[in-house]
């Protein structure tokens, strides 16, 4: 994996191209590298696809099945940028292939195919490289606004809170109840 980050959840929305149906560069890309790697065909045996839900990750491998997944911000973005990622995760497959379970995700036998196919092995890209490309990985959430409609006291939360009370309404006898609106999370713009 190149970040070690993904989000969690649900399964992700995800775009799914076979290398088969990738643009004949990137199959050509992976042929090439298998070549390579002493690995004819292993662009037959991985899927690529492109998912929306990486924030911090470029890619994942999931080795014994062959599934690589791509950030889909890769595709609006330097084209070495996305290349490298796909051969980073397709190494990841190919030293399953190789070796089995036994290696490391970034061990020697991972490095060793990473230089072979002409880039350095690193884990990490640095942050200047995704500045503008990758989307912000902290989610804007809406806020709440909580307001007593006698007296116009306010209070803002990240979620609604029913229990509240206008303390002041309350003290002088009335039931003090809020009047609860969603705040859009970025100004002007609404959900």
């Amino acid at each position: 994996m190149l970040f070690p980050f993904e989000p969690s959840g649900t399964s992700p929305p995800v775009i799914a191209y076979p290398v088969s149906r990738l643009r004949g560069e990137h199959r050509v890309r992976i042929k090439r590298w298998a070549a390579v790697w002493s690995l004819p065909g292993l662009e037959d045996r991985v899927s690529v696809t492109f998912s929306r839900r990486f924030r911090s990750s470029l890619g994942r491998c999931a080795p014994s099945s062959g599934e690589i997944r791509l950030a889909a911000f890769l595709q609006d973005g330097p084209r070495e940028l996305l290349i490298e990622a796909l051969c980073h995760e397709a190494a990841h497959a190919a030293v399953h292939e190789l070796h089995g379970h036994g290696p490391k995700p970034h061990g020697a036998e991972w490095r060793v195919l990473m230089q072979a196919a002409g880039y350095q092995p690193r884990a990490r890209v640095p942050a200047a490289l995704l500045e503008d490309l990758a989307p912000s990985s902290k989610r804007t959430r809406p806020t709440w606004l909580h307001r007593c409609p006698v007296c116009q006291a306010s209070r803002i939360a990240r979620r609604a809170v029913h229990r509240w009370r206008c303390a002041a309404c309350v003290k002088s006898g009335l039931n003090g109840l809020l009047l609860i609106e969603r705040v859009p999370a970025n100004p002007g713009t609404q959900r």
